[in-house]
């Protein structure tokens, strides 16, 4: 009786190499894995002053957002309600984007004013009229003042591309807002005299 050779004949020359082949197959899958993993981590770390700058962003979009809720129902002057609405809507927005980013990052920010900005915000919520409109908007320049020196910092001593990033797209609007808040306190000023 004849048997029939088989479809798929063994390779002799991988049984000669024996148990060096296999080996050397399993070091090959091995290499490939460790790859993998390597991509599956942080493409991107985070180091502490990333962290701090979440932290302080929050904190200033957070004031903003308060302070012009605040100023749209206590300003008197058309210009301050209007500069208020605008630090609302900018800043909410920052910190939504803001918001995003870091929990891509897993990290912590805060969700309440801090310290200061609270006793600001009671401080402002004593005041009306002209006495409001004034004050709310001296702070609006000392304030956005605060925020583009922690922006730069960021743009400047950051390490995670997406944090400096976010610094870097939001740094002239906080110029702007900065100029605006000036602006208006010149004006206050000279309806005053």
């Amino acid at each position: 009786m004849k048997t029939t050779p088989p479809i798929y004949p063994q390779s002799k020359g991988f049984q000669k190499q024996g148990p060096w082949a296999l080996l050397l197959l399993v070091l090959l899958m091995m290499g490939f894995t460790a790859c993998e993993d390597e991509e599956d981590g942080p493409k991107d770390p985070v180091s502490a002053q990333d962290r701090e700058f979440a932290v302080q962003a929050t904190y200033s979009n957070l004031a903003e957002i308060a302070l012009g809720q605040l100023a749209l129902t206590q300003a008197e002057d058309e210009s301050v309600r209007q500069f208020a609405q605008t630090m609302v809507n900018d800043h909410t927005q920052a910190q939504d984007e803001l918001r995003y980013l870091v929990e891509s990052y897993d990290l912590e920010i805060p969700d309440t004013l801090n310290s200061k900005q609270q006793a600001l915000y009671e401080e402002l919520e004593q005041l009306e009229g002209y006495a409001f409109d004034s004050a709310y908007i001296s702070s609006q320049v000392t304030t956005h003042q605060e925020a583009q020196q922690i922006f730069q910092k960021q743009i400047d001593q950051g390490d995670n591309k997406n944090i400096v990033g976010y610094a870097s797209s939001l740094l002239p609007h906080i110029t702007m807002h900065l100029s605006d808040a000036r602006a208006l306190k010149e004006e206050l000023e000279a309806e005053a005299e």
